[in-house]
């Protein structure tokens, strides 16, 4: 099932053309394939050729950053969609500088190279995590994160994204074109990696989960409804540098598991531990982190996109679980 867009969010005013970096990623991937269905011609850079559908143009390469000069692989296409990254899932142990050189150096080389070319759109992947681990609490009031509010990344990744942001800033006082930052919280979808499919690995199997006195809310977003808020960011056309938070809902860790049995066919196997454990396991060395993104509250809010792009999610929650399911069933018969 696919977003489905008034034909303005497309950008057909002299939007034809679009390179997408890290188009076999699980978020590109389902990029290139919407932006394909509906004629717009994709170019690919991709360092997996096989996993790419909808793509007029397929470009491998070994490593991103080995690419000397990207004016040749960006010429003649009107938008940009940068997101190959180092991400903070799976690289532990990654260094600094190899998300330097991954996350900031080669962002910003893409983006000199699409205004050499005259490339008037630019839209970058960015990441909550610019913003923090956690929603800061104001007066006892939970708030939520904005694309205006003061950054406080915690890690290597939060950090190089948000050094991305503010090097991709500094070259647009010279532009004449518009960069679109967008930082989405935890994506999820059908063939989705990362700590959501094995939860939904646990869940599957009828794992204890200890997560059922949880009293949190964490922001998600469906994969589908990023993309389409991508699609309507490629529309952008005004000048200038614009930054949004965006997400679908607010859900509880235990409402999560829930949602995840009810789309596998099973029951919920949750059970509560007492607050103080969360509270030392939040501490503990290698789980702190994973344990923290679980309990905790990070929430987004997405009122500057809706009210400036008109984005909404076209695919509600539990229709948006119920496909992530099938799918994940269909690879775990």
């Amino acid at each position: 099932m696919s977003a489905s867009l008034p034909i303005d969010a497309l950008g057909v005013r002299g939007l034809e053309r679009v390179l997408v970096t890290g188009a076999s990623g699980f978020i590109g991937r389902a990029l290139c394939a919407h932006l394909g269905a509906r004629g717009v011609e994709v170019t690919a850079v991709t360092r997996d050729t096989s996993a790419v559908r909808g793509a007029t143009r397929v470009h491998a390469v070994g490593d991103f950053t080995d690419v000397d000069d990207w004016r040749a692989l960006l010429a003649d296409n009107d938008g940009v969609v940068h997101l190959a990254a180092l991400t903070h899932d799976g690289t532990r142990g990654a260094s600094g500088a190899r998300f330097h050189a991954i996350n900031v150096e080669l962002s910003t080389r893409v983006a000199a190279a699409a205004l050499t070319c005259g490339i008037e759109r630019y839209v970058y992947l960015s990441s909550i995590k610019v913003n923090g681990e956690s929603s800061r609490r104001d007066d006892g009031r939970i708030q939520a994160y904005t694309g205006s509010d003061l950054p406080m990344p915690e890690d290597a990744y939060g950090r190089s994204k948000l050094a991305a942001e503010q090097a991709l800033t500094a070259l647009w006082p010279r532009a004449t074109g518009a960069l679109t930052i967008l930082r989405p919280p935890l994506v999820y979808g059908a063939q989705q990696k990362g700590n959501l499919a094995r939860l939904m690995g646990l869940v599957a199997r009828g794992v204890p989960l200890p997560f059922g006195g949880i009293d949190n809310r964490r922001s998600l977003i469906y994969v589908e409804n990023l993309v389409a808020a991508i699609v309507y960011a490629l529309g952008v056309a005004a000048p200038g540098v614009r930054c949004y938070t965006l997400a679908d809902l607010d859900v509880s860790t235990p409402d999560l598991v829930r949602a995840l049995a009810r789309g596998l066919g099973v029951q919920a196997n949750l059970i509560a531990l007492p607050k103080i454990c969360w509270r030392v396991l939040a501490r503990a060395p290698l789980i702190g982190g994973s344990v923290r993104r679980l309990s905790d509250t990070l929430v987004l809010d997405a009122s500057a996109i809706r009210a400036e792009l008109g984005w909404r999610p076209h695919i509600d929650f539990d229709a948006a679980i119920a496909i992530t399911c099938a799918a994940w069933r269909q690879t775990h018969p």
